[in-house]
């Protein structure tokens, strides 16, 4: 008797089952994959390339990948994925430096283009006045960028002893301050007033 009850209730356990996981799967909007499935996808993935095309198209997505990742790491602001030319306590402290300041640098490429447009036009009082302009602007870019670099250079050489972490700081900074501060990557992290604060010792270089 105990046998027949339990028999008899077994085969209605598995379509309730089974409707409860139907149900959970609707409720995904995705239905469960197979085994079969999921195993074939996997050694479809990880089969070798049929020829140079599907090998070539393969890398070539697998490149994509991880460019993506790359930029999404520096607009997000995630030193522990930026590609190896940014990583470091010298490219570190080179960004808040130059980012922590004003930069007559931000303003070189569009006054350089606009200079070379006067240039070309012929009316000879633009071409002159473009002409002063430029030239002034250059010593102007060039006493501001040389003050920035030298505080820079001893800030490095006081934060990070070794100079292998500092080799290229410098240049990188540069090359950083005569970009526009809403195009630089990776995204600045320091307001501008940053590179005073820490000149006066209100701030570390590496916050903990």
């Amino acid at each position: 008797m105990f046998s027949r009850k339990n028999d008899s209730a077994a085969p209605d356990a598995t379509p309730t089952a089974n409707a409860d996981q139907s149900d959970a799967d609707t409720r995904k909007g995705r239905p469960t994959p197979k085994r079969k499935e999921s195993e074939a996808a996997r050694r479809q993935k990880m089969a070798p390339p049929k020829g140079r095309r599907e090998a070539k198209a393969r890398m070539k997505s697998e490149k994509a990948k991880e460019r993506q990742k790359t930029m999404e790491a520096l607009r997000g602001g995630d030193e522990r994925l930026y590609p190896p030319r940014d990583q470091g306590k010298g490219r570190h402290l080179a960004r808040n430096w130059v980012d922590g300041r004003r930069n007559v640098g931000e303003l070189f490429w569009p006054v350089v283009i606009a200079a070379l447009v006067l240039l070309f036009l012929p009316i000879t009082a633009l071409q002159q006045g473009s002409t002063v302009v430029l030239l002034g602007f250059y010593v102007l870019i060039t006493v501001d960028t040389g003050l920035s670099l030298l505080g820079l250079r001893r800030a490095l050489q006081r934060e990070v002893p070794d100079a292998s972490a500092r080799r290229g700081a410098l240049a990188y900074g540069f090359g950083r301050s005569i970009q526009s501060r809403k195009r630089r990557l990776p995204v600045p992290k320091v307001e501008r007033g940053w590179t005073r604060q820490y000149t006066r010792g209100e701030v570390k270089a590496f916050a903990p």
